[in-house]
Order: C-alpha cells, then sequence, then structure tokens
C-alpha cells in the first residue's frame, strides 16, 4: 500500500466536527451531507420535506446500484450521521452494515440511533479489516478525502488504487461498489486557487479527483457498469442547503459562531458556482468486482 494518503482524522474533524446541532439547523432531518438526487421532485429551494426526498432518492439509488440483496452484509465507507446506514436497515430484510467515519461526533450520532444489525467504527478505511466478506459496498463523498492535494496525478493513481483494491479484498465475487464523487470537470486542478479553496478553507488535505484517474484507479480490480454526471443535482442541494442556512442565521451564530457562519455561507456559494461554471461536477458511478485482479500493462 502506498504513504500517498490524504486526509486524517484531525482533518475530518475540523470540517465535521463543527457540531451536530449546526449541520442540523440546514441538512436534512437524516443529516444527509451530500449532494441529493431531485429527478421528479419539485417544490421550493429550501421546503425541507422536499430536500428530504431527495435525500433518500439518492441513499435508495446507492443501495439499489450496490445490489444489496436481503440479509447480506454492507459496508459504507464514510458513513457521515449514519442515514444510509437507517436506511438499509429500516425494513425487516436482515441486512447487517458497517459504516466508518473519522469523525468522533458523527460516530456518536449514529450510535445514539441505536440501529439494528448496525456497527459503526472510528476507523481509516486503510486500517479495516472485515470479519468476513460484504456483499455490497457504498462511499458517498468520501473519495475526495483519499489523496491529498500535494500528490502529482500518478501519486493520485496510486492512493485511489488502495481503495479499490482493498474494496475488491473486501467483497464477495462479483460484488458490487456504488460510488459517489465531485470531481474537476473543467481546467482547473488541484494546484490552482479552486483547490487550495477545497484544502485550505474546507477540507484540509483532501483534493478533487479527475475522472480520468479514478476510471485508471479502478480498471484493475472493477468493471465500471454504470456513470452519470449530474451536477445540476449539486447546484439545487448547495441551494437548499444556503436558504436554509440564511434562514437559520440567529441559531447557527449562537450553536457555532458568526465566523464560521460567514465560512460555511462563503463555502456553499462558491461552491455553487463551481458547479454553475463546469469547473466540477458529480459522479455517481456503479462497479462490479472483477474475478481476479487484471495485470494490464504500464
Amino acid at each position: 500500500m502506498t504513504t500517498t494518503t490524504g486526509a486524517r482524522a484531525e482533518d475530518i474533524e475540523f470540517h465535521y466536527d463543527v457540531g451536530n446541532d449546526f449541520y442540523a439547523l440546514w441538512l436534512d432531518n437524516s443529516l444527509t451531507y451530500s449532494a441529493a438526487a431531485w429527478d421528479g421532485l419539485n417544490g421550493e429551494t429550501g421546503d425541507t420535506t422536499v430536500l428530504a426526498r431527495a435525500q433518500r432518492n439518492k441513499l435508495l439509488h446507492h443501495l439499489h446500484q450496490a445490489a444489496l440483496p436481503p440479509g447480506g452484509r454492507l459496508l459504507d465507507v464514510g458513513c457521515g450521521w449514519g442515514a444510509l446506514l437507517a436506511l438499509a436497515s429500516a425494513d425487516d430484510q436482515g441486512v447487517e452494515a458497517t459504516g466508518l467515519t473519522l469523525s468522533r461526533a458523527q460516530l456518536d450520532h449514529v450510535n445514539s440511533l441505536a440501529l439494528p444489525r448496525v456497527q459503526a467504527r472510528l476507523e481509516d478505511w486503510r486500517a479495516h479489516t472485515p470479519d468476513s466478506p460484504y456483499d455490497a459496498i457504498v462511499s458517498v463523498e468520501a473519495f475526495e478525502a483519499f489523496a491529498g492535494p500535494d500528490l502529482t496525478p500518478a501519486q493520485r493513481v496510486a492512493a485511489y488504487s488502495d481503495f479499490f483494491a482493498a474494496c475488491h479484498n473486501w467483497l464477495t465475487p462479483d460484488g458490487m461498489l456504488s460510488l459517489q464523487t465531485i470531481a474537476f470537470d473543467g481546467g482547473v486542478d488541484a494546484d490552482g486557487p479552486v483547490g487550495a479553496f477545497f484544502a485550505d478553507d474546507v477540507f484540509p488535505a483532501s483534493a478533487l479527483p479527475r475522472l480520468a484517474e479514478i476510471t485508471a484507479a479502478c480498471d484493475p480490480y472493477f468493471s465500471l457498469t454504470a456513470l452519470t454526471s449530474t451536477p445540476q443535482d449539486y447546484i439545487r442541494t448547495l441551494r437548499a442547503w444556503s436558504a436554509r442556512l440564511l434562514a437559520a442565521r440567529a441559531p447557527a451564530e449562537k450553536t457555532a459562531g458568526a465566523d464560521t457562519y460567514q465560512r460555511y455561507r462563503l463555502y456553499l456559494k462558491t461552491c455553487e458556482l463551481l458547479f454553475l461554471r463546469g469547473e466540477v461536477t458529480l459522479y455517481r458511478i456503479a462497479l462490479r468486482r472483477r474475478p481476479r485482479r487484471l495485470h494490464l500493462p504500464t
């Protein structure tokens, strides 16, 4: 395994451990902190009910794309506050689910939900060793933290390859990996001001990938079966979050401070602009485990 790792626990906590009460003011009730899926949904941007439905649509999409069978074992890499874990365990299908996070605040929240057959771990995926293989793996917007901004493209591919190799080892034969990630799509890259903004002010030690890096890293381990690019999903999600945060300014400043409130307002509006300009996009990718690793020419 390479040593070109990305964000560490302290980097993740810089962003995610601002306080669960702060995030609860502007996320939906499930505390889902990633782009929603808005197909077929209308309503005002700040409508909590519509946002919650869009987030549920996204979670269902990933569970379906990962082909999680009844009674199967699921791994959620970067599980956040546990919305996908909660949905996977909500029915009587007997799913066993494990969630990995580097945020103590998120871990405490997931544990407080007391979800049946769900285990949350404060653990880096690089240190994860499952008791038995998983039938499906989902990772929603954690991939951006797997490689740092100071790496060359080749080093980023090596870091991403480590992740895909690990997932290949963890999955049952023909198991599926459902991945969602923000990625560079325009002329900007990790060395420019956009990359610096993400790494310095939003997500320390993280860097957005490019599609070519993702495909090069996964090819020996997975067959890509579906790919969508839907920046409009993130534009609408960011607008929903921004409207809700603006409406909750007073309690947000009381909970996290005026500086944090302003930083998040700037972050959300800047991200919206980057999606509108086509500098970044949102990928949802379905990947099927290869029976054995391919040894491709370099």
